[in-house]
């Protein structure tokens, strides 16, 4: 058994998913994975939300996982120091995109009509072909005649698909890391904050009573701080010539993931009750629990994408999170797994 599997029978209580080019070998392990979850007892709050984290970074981190080793103090506390310095800010933080502000308005102006909207994305060709494939995948299609305007793509998707749109688009060109340790953290990673996006704004819409934009936003900039995280630990590795290891990328993704998504808030000027949920003192806020939620769900989702977890198990771990009744929370489960991931990326564009 090699080093991945032992770590991920002590996680989850038995080895991971392999691809396998036979069918019948792919069917028994989905039954045995589906059995296995529906025979484990519920495990308590702290416990699920700590190992639907860790299985998130697992998948983002494999194939570089190696829990028997400890983290290079000397990386760690490189990039520690490198996140905490004042001028770290100007230097790393992507720009907020030019549309944005507009975007924002027009799409939260009880008035704005469809033609505004897509006059400015016009203004923005990648924006325009973007929204327009993103539209007729099949995530979004409602019907067989091709969507070829950006008005009628906006009349079909509706404003809460084009506000997921519109945010995914103009997050997602700041979100890919190249790192040869972890060749899929991006790819996990900009799923995540996709699957973390849609939760956050369901369940601010049904359990906590907040403003489902926000929490949108919420989602997909917690993903754009674990991206950061990670570019500021290969840039110190480089600098010290010493290998990315997995528990120093673990620590940092848990420590910084939200204090750097927060500055990313503030920096691009979100709305108020966006970077403010992520800071400590607002931790018990509605919003903040709508993020704490999705991203728990965000991770359940992609682990049973994934063939390592059973539907039934994530729910069951879900549970034992705060403040979500029993009707929302498999509501909120069955838009959240039963939609594909856009990934915008061409490559990914039918997954």
């Amino acid at each position: 058994m090699t080093g991945f599997a032992r770590w991920w029978w002590g996680l989850f209580g038995r080895p991971p998913g392999r691809t396998s080019s036979r069918l019948h070998q792919r069917a028994d392990y989905a039954e045995q994975v589906q059995r296995v979850a529906d025979s484990l007892a519920p495990v308590a709050q702290d416990d699920a939300e700590a190992r639907l984290h860790a299985g998130l970074y697992a998948l983002a981190l494999h194939p570089a996982l190696d829990g028997g080793c400890p983290p290079n103090q000397a990386l760690l506390e490189a990039t520690r120091q490198a996140l905490q310095r004042s001028d770290w800010n100007a230097r790393q933080l992507p720009r907020r995109p030019q549309l944005l502000p507009q975007l924002i308005q027009t799409v939260n102006d009880p008035d704005g009509s469809a033609r505004a909207t897509a006059a400015i994305i016009g203004q923005d060709p990648v924006l325009t072909g973007n929204l327009l494939r993103i539209a007729n995948s099949p995530a979004f299609r409602m019907q067989e005649r091709p969507v070829d305007s950006l008005q009628r793509a906006i009349t079909l998707v509706g404003t809460e698909g084009i506000r997921q749109i519109i945010s995914a688009v103009l997050v997602q060109p700041v979100m890919h890391i190249q790192c040869q340790a972890f060749p899929q953290f991006s790819t996990i990673i900009w799923e995540h904050a996709l699957l973390s996006s849609r939760a956050a704004a369901d369940h601010a819409r049904t359990v906590s009573q907040c403003d489902p934009f926000a929490a949108q936003w919420l989602g997909l900039t917690q993903g754009l701080g674990a991206a950061l995280v990670m570019k500021a630990l290969v840039q110190e590795a480089e600098t010290l010539q010493v290998a990315v290891d997995y528990p120093s990328a673990e620590a940092l993704l848990r420590q910084w993931t939200l204090p750097v998504a927060q500055r990313i808030a503030a920096a691009w000027e979100l709305p108020l009750p966006v970077h403010q949920a992520l800071e400590p003192e607002h931790a018990g806020s509605g919003l903040a629990q709508s993020l704490r939620f999705a991203r728990a769900a965000a991770a359940a989702s992609l682990l049973a994408r994934h063939g390592h977890m059973g539907q039934s198990q994530g729910l069951a771990w879900l549970e034992q999170l705060p403040g979500t009744p029993a009707h929302a929370l498999l509501w909120i489960w069955r838009r959240l797994h039963g939609r594909s991931v856009e990934t915008l990326a061409d490559e990914h564009a039918d997954a």
